[in-house]
């Protein structure tokens, strides 16, 4: 976790970002900075040291020794659900991730030099036959929970098209379950 997402219902704040429904590391993300305000940030951070590529999660179990992560600030990442893969044989069928209680769900974030790195942590029990990680979320903004290390969201999913494998395709067809 956490590669991709889907920030389709885009109601929860003004000035937001146009629905998106495989949103992928390297592009532009909304979250919530502890100014309780919205701002778009770059999803990955490339610090100087890092030859190639983009930190996109920091696991929460190791965050406070990571020297990478210091000086940050807080923020809330907002989405209706997430994407992961589970390998079955030479194939990796997509599954899609979300709560039938909370519309809009709130991945706690870091905010690094303008970048945002979301939080993830060992996944609940329902989903690790999937995937190993899932990110640390909230049901609303609660900066008073923030560095809480629980994760009490019943999460619920089901398989969906490999289109998803494309960062490009971008439509609601990408969320709808497989027949």
């Amino acid at each position: 976790m956490c590669g991709r997402f889907n920030y389709s219902n885009t109601k929860r704040l003004e000035g937001d970002l146009p629905p998106r429904y495989n949103v992928a590391p390297g592009t532009n993300i909304l979250v919530v900075n502890e100014d309780n305000k919205p701002q778009v940030l770059n999803w990955g951070y490339s610090p100087a040291w890092m030859k190639s590529g983009m930190i996109i999660n920091a696991k929460r179990e190791t965050l406070k020794s990571k020297p990478t992560f210091r000086h940050h600030t807080k923020a809330y990442t907002l989405i209706n659900g997430w994407y992961e893969w589970k390998r079955d044989g030479n194939k990796k069928q997509p599954y899609y991730f979300f709560s039938k209680k909370y519309d809009t769900l709130f991945i706690k974030t870091l905010i690094k030099d303008d970048c945002a790195v979301l939080i993830t942590t060992k996944a609940n029990d329902n989903i690790t036959h999937i995937h190993n990680r899932m990110p640390l979320m909230d049901s609303e903004i609660d900066w008073s929970s923030f560095n809480k290390e629980i994760n009490d969201i019943e999460i619920d999913f089901y398989p969906v098209s490999t289109q998803v494998n494309y960062s490009k395709n971008d439509d609601k067809s990408l969320i709808e379950p497989l027949i």
